[in-house]
């Protein structure tokens, strides 16, 4: 045990290492950082995909030959990887925005453990 940053912080009769509880910590925090910014973006492609949807809507299906389901489901899932990638390449702010304000929301919320 000699060089551990031991701080005789008890919980029970067990000794806690309060270094390596902020690390534990900061990895908690950058990971659920990396999650909230998934998230955000997630969120933006959910939009994004509504607004496409109704663009879509707009067209007519007056065509010479009309659509059959499976035409139709491909559509669906091509307009879902369209939002995808439009939300990542973009650059409509939307997700950085509710990155920023969320953030901020569970930064104020955090415990401070290690005193």
């Amino acid at each position: 045990m000699q060089g551990m940053n031991i701080n005789p912080v008890a919980a029970g009769n067990q000794l806690v290492d309060t270094a390596e509880l902020a690390r534990r910590a900061a990895r908690a925090e950058a990971q659920d950082k990396q999650e909230l910014r998934e998230v955000c973006e997630d969120f933006e492609a959910i939009f994004i995909k509504i607004m496409l949807d109704s663009m879509r809507d707009t067209l007519s299906d007056n065509t010479l030959i009309p659509k059959n389901a499976g035409e139709k489901l491909f559509e669906d899932q091509l307009y879902d990887e369209y939002a995808k990638k439009m939300s990542r390449t973009a650059n409509l702010g939307i997700a950085d925005m509710m990155y920023q304000q969320l953030s901020g929301a569970t930064q104020a919320s955090r415990l401070d453990i290690t005193g």
